[in-house]
């Protein structure tokens, strides 16, 4: 089984349906993967923010961070990726930062969920959503279908 940790910087507000959300995902990543979701106090500057992310990444894990410039892989291709890592024996962690973004946490690739700029909680849902579809594709499910 699959292990994944989220970083997330700043928490994830009940209002608007995002723990509600939140809670969907994770329920359906379960079969497929140990969830660890670490939320970070946003802090007053990026560098501190990044000690934050550096502190808490799982040793010899394949970092993803999702920043805006990153590269834009379609769903059968994120599939591919935690495939790969799975199949390798590799934890995933994914760093999603705050407002103003973090730092060089060492990445092993630097991924794109949109062309747009995204807040941390939808970024952090839309994430979910994909690791879902991953996971779906990668077992044969009828969720993805493309």
């Amino acid at each position: 089984m699959s292990a994944l940790t989220i970083l997330a910087i700043g928490k994830l507000k009940k209002s608007g349906g995002f723990a509600d959300m939140d809670r969907f995902y994770r329920d359906r990543i379960e079969p497929f993967a140990k969830l660890d979701i670490i939320e970070l106090k946003e802090s007053a500057s990026i560098a501190d923010d990044t000690a934050q992310l550096l502190r808490r990444i799982p040793a010899g894990a394949y970092v993803v961070a999702l920043r805006e410039e990153g590269k834009r892989l379609d769903s059968k291709a994120f599939a591919a990726l935690l495939g790969q890592q799975r199949d390798a024996g590799r934890s995933i962690a994914f760093v999603v930062g705050g407002a103003y973004g973090f730092g060089n946490v060492g990445e092993s690739i630097a991924l794109s969920l949109a062309p747009w700029t995204l807040n941390h909680m939808l970024a952090r849902i839309v994430l979910l959503e994909q690791i879902y579809r991953g996971y779906s594709i990668l077992s044969g499910g009828k969720y993805h279908h493309g």
